[in-house]
């Protein structure tokens, strides 16, 4: 029986090359940021303090809330906060 060589592309490879070809880039889902990682040091007091804020978090909610969550709540907070009052918070916690 005669061999045939196949001079001719496959679909699969006309697929495969328009697709390397094309660089458009569709943007319908908005990129996330990218959490960084931050590395801080807690006393004690601090851990026991926000492990109290997630429990009552918890409680409240109807879902689960990480210590990772309360600390970006307590950020969030902080943020609408005065200055005089969070120079207040830490002289206490000192």
């Amino acid at each position: 029986m005669a061999t045939k060589k196949i001079t001719g592309q496959s679909k699969l490879a006309q697929t495969t090359e328009s697709k390397i070809d094309s660089k458009e880039r569709l943007d319908l889902v908005p990129s996330r940021k990218k959490p960084s990682l931050k590395a801080y040091r807690l006393y004690d007091d601090d851990i026991a303090r926000l492990k109290e804020i997630t429990a009552t978090m918890n409680k409240e909610s109807h879902r689960h809330i990480s210590e990772t969550a309360a600390i970006r709540a307590l950020i969030v907070l902080g943020a609408s906060v005065t200055g005089e009052r969070l120079l207040k918070a830490l002289r206490e916690t000192i």
